[in-house]
C-alpha cells in the first residue's frame, strides 16, 4: 500500500507542476515578455560597419571605401564600397572567411561561382546584396584583389558601375 500512496503522491506532485507552471490553475500572472522591437533599419552604414568587420576579422588589410574615380550621383547614397588591393598569397583564405562571417551575420549566399582568376560570391539580407570578388591574378602592384560592395535592392547604378558590381553568371 505504501508504494501505490508514494506513486499517487509523486503523479499529483508532477500534475500540480505542470499546471502551475503552464499558468492553467488561473493562479499567478506569469511574467510575459515584450514583443521584441522592430530592428533598426538596414542602412548604408550598417552594411559597410558590417563589410569592416568581418574583413578584418578575417585579417584582410584595411580596404578602400571611397568612390572616387566613378560617376557622380544619387547612387552613392545606396552603395557600401571596400575594396583592398596588393594583397599576400593567403587572400583567398581571407576572402573565404570573411564570406563566412558575413554568413554568420545572417548573410545568405545568393550565388557563387568562378571564373578564370576570379572567384563570385553574391550574398543577401535585409534589401541588400554585396557582392564579393576575389581576383587571384596579380595586380599592377604584385598582389592579389578583394571587394566587397554592398548595394541596396532598387539602386539604379549607372551602367559602368553596375556591369562592375553584378553577377556576370
Amino acid at each position: 500500500m505504501r508504494r501505490s500512496g508514494t506513486a499517487a503522491t509523486a503523479v499529483v506532485g508532477l500534475l500540480v507542476t505542470v499546471v502551475a507552471g503552464c499558468d492553467l490553475a488561473g493562479g499567478s500572472e506569469v511574467a510575459r515578455k515584450p514583443s521584441p522591437s522592430p530592428s533598426a533599419p538596414f542602412t548604408r552604414e550598417t552594411a559597410a560597419a558590417e563589410i569592416a568587420s568581418v574583413t578584418a576579422a578575417s585579417g584582410l588589410d584595411a580596404g578602400d571605401t571611397s568612390t572616387a574615380g566613378l560617376p557622380r550621383g544619387a547612387w552613392q547614397r545606396c552603395v557600401a564600397p571596400w575594396t583592398a588591393d596588393g594583397l599576400a598569397d593567403d587572400a583567398a583564405g581571407a576572402f573565404e572567411a570573411a564570406v563566412r562571417r558575413l554568413r554568420q551575420r545572417d548573410w545568405e549566399i545568393v550565388s557563387r561561382h568562378a571564373e578564370r582568376d576570379v572567384t563570385f560570391r553574391t550574398l543577401a539580407k535585409r534589401g541588400w546584396k554585396v557582392y564579393a570578388r576575389h581576383y587571384a591574378a596579380r595586380g599592377t602592384g604584385g598582389g592579389q584583389s578583394v571587394v566587397f560592395t554592398a548595394v541596396e535592392d532598387g539602386c539604379e547604378l549607372p551602367g559602368p558601375v553596375r556591369d562592375g558590381y553584378e553577377d556576370p553568371a
